[in-house]
């Protein structure tokens, strides 16, 4: 089996190996080197019992987390995680979510479509995979917009309970899907998790239709947020997260695999002020991390309706300050979230590798 051939499962898992060195550096998920220096040490998202220590790559220049076995990934994986097929927050949240999924699977279809040449003529079903797809509910937008939808997700989410788009629950290289092209394929805050991560973006290329369209938005290590809060920062999610994002990182490996940014913004709205106001909170109750938003994805019912008021009279004076970062880091282009939009600009040959002479053509411009 080619190297990032196994399921989601062991990709996210299997590849955690803690191949650790005496002063904590470990192997890079891009590019397998050792070479790397501690950027500070960040507690685990769940518990903040466990440190992890946060690298930057010297040989490829990613910023990794290091020491993260394949049994604490498994660990974390678990269905209190997920939550339900039906729900993972409070109503009144899910129902923003939903809301948010809708503008967003508009706003990729008109991307696509923006170039004619390129695109599927109308009345014709454009094909989407969600790579990542948890609960579906973007592909459920997609579904209503007509699109012929696919999602893959981990052994552990309990795919089965979905209902009315195709979810399959394994790997992009397996037998099912191998040959199979897509107009748009999306990681929505997916790319973070992978471990075999120069696997998956070799891969990538292969189920790409020529002037596709590759969605992914991951936390922004680059941005505000990332550099003032640092190992409290909301979105390190660690141990989950294994790397993190810079722009200028990604550009680059987006461009050696024939793909061109075609829109680029750092805004969602729910994950840059939710970002401010529980970091904020973090940085005071260092020990109690991330309880609010714990509150608010897993409430158990009456009993913690009094905690969640509590942690919530705790963000409200930072309400205002969340809202202001939020606007005036969105602007600037250095928000807490990355949303790529790249283009995809055909394949050399059958084996759907990037065309070379673009790729080449491309990077002697840069």
């Amino acid at each position: 089996m080619k190297p990032g051939a196994e399921s989601i499962e062991q990709t996210a898992t299997q590849a955690g190996r803690d191949e650790s060195r005496p002063d904590g550096s470990a192997v890079c998920w891009k590019c397998g080197s050792f070479e790397s220096e501690q950027l500070f040490e960040a507690r685990d998202f769940d518990t903040a019992l466990d440190s992890y220590s946060v690298r930057r790559c010297r040989q490829c220049d990613l910023c990794y987390t290091a020491g993260v076995s394949e049994e604490i990934l498994a660990a974390s994986y678990s269905r209190a995680y997920y939550g339900s097929a039906n729900a993972k927050f409070l109503s009144v949240i899910e129902i923003l979510v939903r809301i948010g999924h809708r503008r967003q699977a508009k706003k990729i279809l008109e991307l696509y479509r923006a170039r004619p040449a390129a695109s599927k003529p109308a009345g014709e079903a454009v094909s989407v995979l969600d790579i990542g797809c948890g609960r579906a509910l973007l592909l459920q937008e997609f579904d209503r917009l007509g699109a012929d939808c696919l999602g893959i997700e981990r052994d552990e989410f309990p795919a089965s309970q979905l209902q009315g788009v195709e979810v399959h629950s394994g790997s992009l290289h397996d037998k099912a899907l191998r040959g199979r092209r897509f107009d748009i394929i999306i990681l929505w805050h997916v790319l973070e998790h992978i471990t075999r991560l120069g696997a998956l973006l070799d891969e990538l290329p292969r189920h790409l239709e020529p002037g596709g369209l590759l969605v992914i938005s991951v936390p922004n290590f680059g941005s505000w947020q990332s550099r003032f809060f640092k190992q409290h920062w909301f979105h390190l999610d660690i141990p989950r997260h294994v790397s993190h994002f810079e722009h200028d990182w990604l550009k680059e490996t987006l461009g050696s695999m024939g793909l061109e940014i075609v829109s680029r913004n750092t805004f969602t709205a729910s994950q840059n002020m939710y970002g401010f106001l529980q970091s904020g909170l973090n940085t005071v109750f260092a020990r109690r991390q991330n309880r609010l938003y714990q509150l608010l994805a897993r409430g158990r019912g009456r009993r913690d309706w009094p905690v969640l008021i509590g942690w919530s009279l705790l963000a409200l004076p930072l309400v205002t300050l969340a809202v202001l970062e939020s606007l005036i880091t969105g602007l600037t282009g250095s928000g807490a979230t990355l949303n790529l939009y790249a283009r995809y600009r055909g394949h050399d040959d059958e084996t759907g590798a990037p065309d070379s002479n673009q790729v080449k053509a491309k990077q002697g411009k840069s």
